[in-house]
């Protein structure tokens, strides 16, 4: 049972790429029309359901090492018989794939299952889509088969003497060769050198060439990529002092204690399904963070363009529509102007003072009240091209003007604002608050309430589906600490059974063994931290978005605790197993 330990891993992983294909069977049948608008949307669902399909397979390999290091007297009892090494490790490679066959086969006929479901929500059932089928079968098939190669060939390299070990206990070694030392030391230098030139080149940019964002997302990633490869090659080093820090407050108790030390006591494997969860953390922090910074950009985006409730165009009536029963009633005039004798652009007179609502909006440089005659507000974005920021002198249509305040993510209904002491001609428009169906007839009027609010309907919709489809990556994540745990307690069933005949009852070895898996948890989160808010923040560089990162601490936290508690819970099953075991039968065991 125990080598079928990957299926489940790949099975969920194929489970998800074949739904996303069903889905996007479901919604071009059903909602023809609109499916050309959803093709960002499965983008997106593609890429995420790669990285889950990656990390089933960082899984999958880590669990055939477990397992194979399990078997290792099996192994060498086979080499000492005359099996060669190539014969032993073909044999290995056969199995592992057979077991990627069988779980992705699995997997697309549980999405098929599922899909014959969708008419219960009055959508049309999907068909049988063949070629879809048969191209996540294959993947999965390839992605086990090379992710079984390596703990295979290092499995055959087995010596005969390691039959008359007594204990399969493998992986009790820290270090690392100095080989894996300068590839670690290289990747993680590497990616610390472009994340300080995109960071830099990201910021003193101002005026962007074609492609630079671009370039500079690619470099990003590659960033990621080689902190990540660094992560996995120096992973066992870094378990001994992650465990130090984190292991303060449990070394208080027995339990505790005996914890750090069985994680730490194979710093290879604690390696290994740490780095996996970090991959997960560390993708959901950095969607997290980001989808926060730009929810604060959209919602300063959305104040400007939509101040008001209804925006009245035409000549208006001010006491016309307060009479009507609209409530702050904010008439407006609009002139074309040019800056510096550069950028032409629309201004208004609106008050920003007196509009509803200002907490959206965020001030960069200068303040709202600093506003009056001779003065404009501008967004961070023109007064950067301007080169200029609140206190600067600008020349506004030969006026000499004085900026009173820079705004990010735009000004209400133009470019700037002007006082209305410096705009000439009568109102062309006035934003309104109240329902729609009291403007009195005559007027052209238009509904900003609505369509603010579909844009943030999208937006939450969006991420809801990203953050769902990260949370499939720590699922196969869990799934591999679940596999982890149960072939340590296997191994060390004469090491329970020594804790159970000194005293330990079976309720503290499940806590101790269940304590483990959480461990676990909170090692890779803390790794998927030190990776995820950097790169959430290198990618806000690389788009160019001009808003302040903001951490969500109270949902990073979350995500902690949740992460903490998945995998303790991981551990549930293999600590009931652990704690039946009697004393007696274990200690006369051998693994």
């Amino acid at each position: 049972m125990r080598k079928f330990l990957p299926v489940l891993s790949i099975m969920i992983a194929a489970f998800f790429a074949y739904s996303t294909v069903l889905a996007k069977d479901i919604t071009e049948r059903s909602l023809a029309v609109k499916a050309a608008q959803l093709v960002e949307v499965f983008v997106l669902l593609g890429a995420f359901v790669t990285v889950a399909m990656i990390v089933a397979a960082l899984v999958s390999t880590s669990t055939f090492r477990i397992v194979f290091a399990q078997r290792m007297r099996e192994l060498a009892l086979l080499r000492a018989v005359g099996a060669s090494r190539a014969r032993l490790a073909r044999g290995l490679v056969v199995e592992g794939a057979m077991t990627g066959l069988l779980a992705s086969i699995a997997g697309v006929a549980l999405a098929v299952g599922a899909g014959q479901l969708v008419p219960l929500f009055g959508l049309v059932a999907p068909g049988f889509p063949l070629t879809p089928a048969l191209v996540v079968v294959f993947g999965s098939f390839v992605l086990t088969t090379l992710a079984v190669l390596a703990p295979a060939w290092s499995a055959a390299k087995v010596s005969p003497l390691e039959a008359l070990r007594t204990s399969a206990v493998q992986d009790t070694k820290s270090r690392i060769g100095g080989v894996r030392w300068v590839l670690g030391i290289l990747l993680a230098s590497g990616a610390g050198v472009l994340l300080v030139n995109v960071a830099a080149e990201g910021l003193t940019t101002k005026q962007r060439p074609a492609g630079m964002t671009e370039d500079l997302l690619l470099r990003t990633t590659i960033s990621g990529t080689l902190a990540f490869g660094a992560l996995i090659t120096l992973g066992p080093a870094l378990i001994s002092p992650v465990l130090r820090l984190i292991s303060i407050p449990l070394r208080r108790s027995t339990i505790g204690t005996l914890a750090v030390s069985g994680v730490g006591g194979a710093p290879r494997r604690a390696a290994s399904v740490t780095a996996i969860v970090a991959l997960g953390v560390s993708l959901i922090i950095a969607t997290l963070t980001g989808a926060n910074t730009l929810r604060g950009l959209s919602k300063a985006e959305m104040a400007s363009a939509y101040p008001a409730d209804l925006e009245i165009t035409g000549p208006v009536d001010v006491r016309a529509l307060q009479a009507a029963g609209l409530t702050e009633v904010l008439s407006y005039r609009r002139t074309e102007i040019t800056v510096n004798g550069r950028l032409t652009m629309q201004a208004t007179d609106l008050d920003m003072n007196k509009l509803r609502d200002l907490t959206d909006f965020k001030v960069d440089t200068g303040a709202f009240r600093h506003m009056g005659p001779h003065k404009v507000i501008l967004s961070t974005y023109t007064a950067s091209r301007l080169g200029v920021a609140a206190g600067m002198e600008v020349d506004v249509n030969g006026v000499r003007m004085t900026v009173a305040a820079t705004v990010f993510g735009g000004v209400p209904l133009g470019s700037a604002l002007l006082h209305r002491s410096d705009v000439e001609g009568d109102p062309i428009g006035a934003l309104a608050n109240g329902a729609k169906e009291r403007v009195p007839t005559g007027f052209e009027v238009e509904s900003l309430t609505d369509r603010r609010l579909a844009q943030e309907n999208w937006f939450t919709t969006l991420v809801a589906i990203a953050i769902g489809l990260l949370f499939l990556t720590v699922l196969i994540s869990v799934v591999g600490v679940a596999s982890t745990t149960a072939l340590s307690v296997l191994e060390r069933t004469r090491e329970s059974g020594l804790l159970r005949a000194i005293g330990l009852t079976r309720k503290e070895l499940g806590r101790l063994i269940t304590t483990e898996a959480g461990l676990y948890g909170i090692v890779g989160a803390l790794l998927g931290l030190a990776i995820g808010i950097p790169y959430a923040w290198l990618a806000i560089i690389s788009l160019g978005i001009e808003w302040p990162l903001q951490v969500p601490v109270f949902s990073v936290g979350v995500v902690v605790l949740a992460l903490a508690a998945l995998t303790a819970g991981a551990g549930l099953l293999p600590a009931r197993r652990a704690a039946r075991v009697s004393p007696v039968a274990a200690l006369h065991s051998i693994q």
